[in-house]
């Protein structure tokens, strides 16, 4: 049974209270009063245990199946990704948000060495992103794979589509954390910071994941070169999440222009730990090595 990453679950609280007076401690009736004590007690009414309300187990949606996959794959934890995604095929596999997650599963895993794999993973996201519903996550992510492919006027265009449909969506429900960390996660990659960190701030506050939204908060600051604010906002992802391998490498670029050196370079190799494939893998080895690492 799929469970969401990182899932907030209700649990009941229950209070005891225990008391533990010493009898040498108890007020001394006289016999009329302990008579009169014992007769109240015995009079008195038990009162019925109220039966316990059952609580529904949360039922996962497609969006939600989606949002936790594409958390671990931002984290580089394929492994998990895929596990969510196995689980969920058979409720959820002919839904686009299941399939846009699918294709960002394939063009990760496929980028350590197998080409077919991330064109047939690209293809399916292109499909995504022209789908009638147009998911902006989709589009987010077309523009992330293009600007890695040094395509970046392709990339704005994206990433412009990304904010245009997640504004729709946001317009229409502003409690929609999805699409407001999407509205935000693009409107930093257009450089437009201001309302970039609005729409994060709501995203987080609407519980959508933690470390996914430090770290677009974090690539928002580098981007102004506000490196303390930046190593801050690495710090808060990193500690919802240790494992968010590409925190450590940005973070290690926050070091570099604070003057820590012993971090950046204890950044870099936990970086390479935990994605030793990741897109910035070569350049985090350049660095070690340049930098006696």
């Amino acid at each position: 049974m799929y469970i969401p990453r990182r899932a907030t679950w209700s649990v009941a609280v229950l209070t005891v209270m225990v008391a533990s007076i010493a009898t040498a401690q108890e007020p001394k009736l006289k016999p009329a009063a302990r008579k009169a004590t014992a007769a109240a007690a015995a009079s008195a009414v038990p009162t019925a245990t109220p039966e316990p309300t059952p609580t529904a187990t949360p039922v996962p949606s497609a969006r939600a199946v989606a949002d936790a996959a594409i958390a671990e794959l931002a984290a580089w934890q394929n492994q998990a990704a895929r596990t969510i995604l196995e689980q969920a095929k058979p409720s959820f596999g002919g839904t686009p948000e299941f399939q846009t997650a699918w294709a960002l599963l394939e063009i990760q895993e496929g980028a350590s060495g197998n080409p077919e794999m991330v064109s047939r993973g690209a293809a399916v996201l292109a499909k995504s992103t022209t789908a009638a519903a147009g998911d902006p996550a989709a589009l987010f992510y077309q523009g992330e794979m293009q600007y890695q492919q040094k395509k970046n006027s392709e990339a704005a265009a994206a990433w412009q589509a990304a904010s245009k449909r997640a504004s729709e969506l946001v317009a229409a429900n502003p409690l929609n954390a999805t699409a407001q960390f999407y509205l935000g996660a693009a409107l930093v990659r257009l450089k437009s910071f201001e309302p970039a960190m609005k729409a994060l701030q709501l995203a987080e506050a609407g519980g959508f994941d933690p470390a996914m939204v430090s770290h677009q908060m974090g690539n928002a600051y580098l981007f102004q070169q506000r490196w303390q604010e930046a190593k801050d906002a690495f710090d808060r992802g990193l500690a919802a999440d240790p494992r968010y391998a590409p925190m450590y490498f940005w973070r290690a670029m926050a070091w570099e222009k604070l003057g820590r050196k012993d971090n950046l370079l204890l950044d870099l190799d936990q970086y390479l730990k935990l994605a030793p494939n990741g897109p910035e893998a070569a350049k985090a080895r350049t660095l070690l090595k340049s930098a006696g690492g």
